[in-house]
């Protein structure tokens, strides 16, 4: 059976170290703006790459979508039928130099690119992935302390959602990563990493 695959710009946009994609079109943190620079640089995630990249969200008509969602237009991809192979192409560039490779051509410029994306079933109703209508960042109040209940927890997740602002990632799995210790196998250099959470060490937000 076809299947239709919805895909937000959104979705197609999360990146550091100055890399762009184009096909499915990244936002890089736009989303309407008319100026060549985006307005929020964290809208849906830090990407760190330079203000005038990314695509806008594109509008179903010649006007403007404004805050009307439904007016946002929604890139489609459809699946091949179950024997047959699905091909989705990937394109970006990444604007700083990867060099050779470490065997036969080592050099200091050697990079790694991972690509993450999320899914989510059609008919979705709570934390639906969206590109949002305005350009600011949802809100997050971190955990009072480490035995905060359930009752806490819904009731900061009820305050910091909001239906017009985009959301590419649950509040509760933000939740999970930001009260979780970070991945101390990471190559730190020289950085004296702190305890940046509140409750006493270091996040896993910030090396995930």
């Amino acid at each position: 059976m076809m299947k239709l695959f919805v895909i937000l710009a959104l979705l197609a946009g999360q990146s550091l170290a100055d890399i762009y994609l184009h096909n499915p079109r990244g936002s890089n943190d736009r989303l309407n703006e008319k100026s060549a620079q985006r307005a929020n640089a964290n809208r849906l995630f830090d990407s760190q790459n330079n203000n005038r990249g990314g695509y806008n969200v594109g509008d179903v008509t010649s006007a403007p979508h404004g805050k009307d969602a439904s007016k946002q237009y929604k890139m489609a991809y459809f699946q091949s039928e179950a024997d047959a192979e699905t091909i989705l192409t990937v394109e970006w560039y990444n604007q700083h130099g990867c060099g050779g490779n470490e065997d036969d051509n080592p050099q200091k410029q050697n990079c790694r690119l991972v690509l993450q994306y999320m899914c989510q079933p059609e008919g979705t109703t709570e934390d639906v992935l969206r590109n949002g209508v305005v350009t600011n960042t949802q809100d997050y109040n971190r955990p009072p302390n480490s035995n905060y209940n359930l009752a806490n927890r819904n009731s900061r997740k009820n305050n910091n959602v909001k239906a017009d602002r985009g959301l590419q990632e649950s509040w509760d799995w933000y939740e999970e990563c930001f009260v979780r210790e970070r991945n101390k196998g990471l190559f730190t250099a020289d950085q004296n990493l702190r305890g940046n959470n509140g409750l006493g060490y270091s996040s896993a937000i910030y090396t995930r």
